[in-house]
This record gives structure tokens, sequence and C-alpha cells, in this order.
């Protein structure tokens, strides 16, 4: 991997690029009785959890099993963590190294230098990441890589429609790509993001647990950032909400039509991407891209074959939004399969509106699968985190869709 010294690095720098380390690791090489499939784990990984900064130091492993790490991660302000390492014990059982205490972190091998990493908190929430191999001595030292390992390829969507000021060429939005399994080409789903405030607007989502979900389930995926979002050019506009002369909004229609454009983009570069096969696309997403999923179908249903929408809401005021699902309704019909996936206790979304939603969709033609989920933990806006709620579900969905 490229590195680059911490010593030429600007003396201002983004905290949450920071992933402190031991001065020293205290490495031992797994001694010729630890069985490979063990001993395979021995070294240094470095990556992404929850799409945050990560680094694991497996120091020792013993023949039984058991082994002894160097756990470390970046800040992160939209988890509200520190930047932090510890040591500890870890056990190797059936392939996976696995960590236990205040969350389960299970680590096994996604390709012969690459780990696909599962964490479980002690609600059930599931995040995951992906680790590749690295020196172990050079990250003592204070060495990082130049281009942080990312859990998919990324990949540049070019704009249909907006261009740079000097108008030579397009802005280009942030893809994560997930190639489908096996060598027949898959169709493409593409997953996209909810909305945020402030520089957490600037923060890259690759949505890795969804994508292996899909993948599983037979498809390509690519992951989308919109405009102004991640590293994507341009400048969100979905906030431009339009107000009457007491503030009160009225009009969502220019944020909606911008994101539209956005994914008629990354369908059509989607479309180039090697493995796809051609034809509609599965559209999902999270909040704003489970409703931007919705909506699209309601537009342009010969373009795609199933949604699947998390928890999906362009802003909480059935006023002005509701007539969207109207409309998509009466557009896709029964012609676009549609699974929408909700809880009862969406702190953004009150289980009275998400009934009004499914009423306007259903009453207008539209057909659609919908699950109101009890007890999801802490807010259920956060759904998509708890697949053990949802994945059933979704896999019978996906399975009839193929089918």
């Amino acid at each position: 991997m490229l590195m680059h010294s911490a010593h030429a690095q600007p003396l201002t720098v983004d905290p949450e690029s920071i992933v402190p380390l031991p001065g020293k690791f205290d490495m031992e090489a797994p001694a010729p009785d630890v069985p490979p499939e063990m001993a395979r784990f021995s070294g240094a990984w470095i990556g992404t959890w929850h799409d945050d900064r990560h680094i694991l130091v497996v120091e020792r492993i013993t023949r039984d099993g058991h082994a002894n790490v160097v756990f470390a991660q970046s800040d992160s302000a939209l988890y509200g963590s520190n930047r932090e390492w510890w040591r500890d014990t870890a056990e190797i059982v059936d392939g996976v190294l696995t960590m236990t205490g205040f969350r389960i972190f299970r680590y096994a091998f996604d390709g012969p230098d690459r780990l696909y990493l599962t964490a479980t908190m002690k609600n059930g929430a599931v995040t995951s990441g992906l680790l590749v191999r690295a020196d172990p001595a050079r990250l003592a030292a204070g060495e990082r890589p130049a281009a942080w390992p990312w859990p998919g390829e990324h990949v540049s969507v070019p704009h249909l429609k907006v261009r740079t000021p000097d108008g030579t060429r397009p802005i280009m939005l942030e893809g994560t790509f997930y190639p489908p399994d096996g060598t027949a080409p898959a169709p493409l789903a593409i997953f996209t993001h909810g909305s945020d405030v402030g520089k957490n607007q600037l923060r890259s989502w690759s949505f890795s647990t969804e994508a292996r979900w899909l993948r599983d389930n037979g498809f390509a995926v690519l992951v989308l950032m919109r405009r102004g979002r991640g590293t994507s050019e341009g400048i969100n506009g979905e906030e431009d909400f339009g107000r009457d002369h007491d503030g009160g909004l009225n009009d969502v229609s220019a944020g909606v039509a911008e994101a539209v454009d956005d994914l008629d983009s990354a369908i059509a570069f989607g479309r180039t991407l090697p493995g796809v096969k051609p034809g509609p696309v599965l559209l999902a997403g999270q909040s704003r891209g489970g409703f931007l999923a919705m909506h699209y179908a309601g537009l342009k249903p010969n373009e795609v074959m199933g949604v699947v929408n998390f928890v999906g809401g362009w802003y909480p005021y059935g006023p002005v939004t509701t007539s969207y699902y109207a409309n998509a309704g009466r557009g896709a019909a029964d012609k676009v399969p549609q699974l929408w996936l909700y809880a009862d206790n969406d702190r953004l979304y009150p289980e009275a509106l998400i009934r009004e939603y499914h009423q306007a969709f259903t009453a207008a033609g539209g057909s659609v699968r919908f699950e109101l989920l009890h007890g999801v933990p802490g807010d259920g806006h956060l759904l998509r985190l708890y697949p053990e709620r949802w994945r059933a579900i979704g896999d019978a969905f996906l399975g009839a869709l193929r089918h």
C-alpha cells in the first residue's frame, strides 16, 4: 500500500483522518502448530468500520485459536465517538476472528488479503466494513495510507445535465460499485442515502451491509452520493424549499427534481459497468433515498424492476409531501413491485404520517408490500441497521422479483 509519513502531513488535518496506535506492537509470528486458516489473520489490517477509519493488528495467535489484538478507530462526529486504541483478546473459530465485549466484532476473509467486518451492538444494530493487509512496522511509525481502503470500488458518475461552471465537463458524482458475484451478468441495483445536516453532508456512505445483501440476492450494486454530498461535485439544493410569506413550507419540488436528475445519471452510468445486465433496475434507499426510489418508479415505471424503500420520506410534512405518494401510486400502479419498510417509532416520521403516505399511494392505484415494524430499538428511522428485523422479508421480496 502507498503510505505517507505522518511528519509530512500539514500542520492542520481533518481530525477524523487520525487513527492512533501504540508506538510499537508485540508481534509474534504464528508457531508451526497454528493451523493455516488461523495463522493467516496474523498481522496488521487497515480499512473502515461503519465508514469511519479503523485498524486491527493481530499480534499473536495460539494453536487453540486465542489471539491478542490491537483495535483502533478514528473520531466520528456522526456517531459521537472519540479516536482511541486498546489491546484486547479474540477467538478464531471456523474462519472467523471474533472480539466480544460491549460490541461483537467478527472478521472473516473476503479474498486473500481482505477482511469483511461485521459489528453487532448490544441493541442488535449491525454495521460493517472492509480491511486490507498493511505493514505493522510502518503503521507503528505513524505512517498511514495515502488513499484509505473502501468497501467497494470508487467510481465517478458523470452528470447528464449539470456541468462545471466553465462548461468544460459534467460534474462528477461519487459512486461505490459492488460487482456481481459470479461471472454471469446481473441486474443493477442502485442504493442512495437520506439527508444530513452541516458538514455531515460531506460524509461518504458505502452502505456495505445493504450492498452485500443485494449482491447475495443476485444484483450488481451501485451506491450513489447525490450532488454536493460525500465527494460528489455540485451543490446540494435539496433543502431549497419554497416558503410562503409567513415562512411556512409550501414547495419541495426543486430539490426533488434535482435528486431525480442525479438518479437518472446514476442509472445511465450504472448500465455501462462491467457485469451489469441490460434492462430495468432495482431502486433502493434510506429515508430520502427510499422516497426517491418510490417517486422515480412513478415517473418512469418502465425503467424500474422494483423498489425497496427503507423508511422513505422527503420531509415530514404531509400537506406538501403526501401528494407525491399519490402521484407515485398512479404512475407505478401495479407495474413496479415495491417493498416499504417502516418502523412505528420513527423520530422523523410519526406512524400517522407513514400510514397517510401508504393510504395515498394505494388509493391512487399503487401496489406495495407495506411493513410497519414494531419494537425497533431506539430510533426506528435507523431500521436499516437491524437486518434481523427486515432481511427475511427483503429476501422473500427479492426472490419473487428475480423469478
